[in-house]
């Protein structure tokens, strides 16, 4: 294909910490879970990630995830080892795994999914540049521009940019309804567009 492909950076051989870092901890267990298919623990973690995410304020002791819902005894396990150790063996292992390294490396391009990333791992190939420059695989067209686009799509997007775009569609939204609110969510990567009267 002789496409260039930039690799995104190694994982830092860090502890995960509280704060940011207990809800990496559960994304990374929930994304473990995807690339193996085993559902009702993705759902599980991703749940739990997501309650973590609505609390007002961070937890501040162990005692704080009991009262709260949607966390099983794995997670609570997973929390509980981050607030006596500062670290999560189990995350630990998950992010030295060769196989989920690969896979989370092969999905961060655009087009490849769980199923396409393992089809490439269980081939034996680990990183991008084996898969731009093996012949025999075919890739479709998402897959060839998440290639093609590989630095701009995995680049993050500067809070200005995202502002600058939540203009432009705010103002064109307007000009269909002027009581549309635009609302930067998901690392300023995608808009939401509000419109009250819709909702009744």
């Amino acid at each position: 294909m002789g496409t260039t492909v930039h690799l995104p950076p190694s994982y830092p051989d860090v502890p995960i910490t509280l704060g940011q870092g207990l809800l990496d901890a559960l994304e990374v267990l929930a994304e473990n879970y995807e690339f193996i298919e085993s559902i009702g623990p993705c759902l599980g973690f991703r749940r739990a990630a997501s309650v973590l995410k609505s609390l007002p304020v961070p937890l501040r002791n162990i005692s704080d995830i009991e009262r709260l819902p949607c966390l099983g005894p794995e997670t609570k396990a997973v929390i509980q080892d981050i607030f006596e150790c500062g670290s999560s063996s189990k995350v630990e292992e998950v992010l030295t795994d060769e196989r989920y390294r690969t896979l989370k490396i092969f999905t961060s391009v655009f087009g490849v999914g769980p199923k396409t990333a393992e089809k490439w791992y269980r081939r034996g190939l680990r990183r991008l540049e084996q898969i731009t420059s093996d012949t025999s695989i075919h890739l479709n067209r998402m897959q060839v521009a998440g290639f093609q686009h590989y630095r701009d799509i995995s680049k993050p997007v500067s809070k200005a940019e995202a502002e600058a775009v939540g203009r432009i569609i705010e103002e064109i939204a307007g000009s269909f309804n002027g009581d549309v609110t635009i609302t930067l969510t998901g690392g300023f990567r995608r808009c939401l567009i509000f419109v009250p009267q819709f909702l009744s």
